[in-house]
């Protein structure tokens, strides 16, 4: 645990509990995934999972891991 904490120390994000909140209020997904949205959406990047709940509320800013690895591929 130690190594692990080591190694993400510095790589921390905060989100913006503002933007979490409005998220949340315009989806049915929990505040927590919403939280995980919202830090791609902050920091310019993707979130990559299965959650096909997500995927399917967020397209602008999920991506689902077989989209991810065509996207890499080509």
């Amino acid at each position: 645990m130690s190594k692990a904490e080591q190694l993400m120390r510095g790589r921390e994000y905060e989100v913006n509990s503002t933007q979490i909140l409005e998220i949340s209020k315009n989806s049915t997904c929990s505040s927590y995934d919403c939280e995980f949205v919202s830090l791609a959406k902050e920091t310019g990047t993707r979130l990559i999972t299965t959650d096909k709940k997500i995927i399917n509320q967020f397209p602008d800013y999920v991506s689902s891991i077989q989209q991810y690895l065509l996207e890499i591929k080509n």
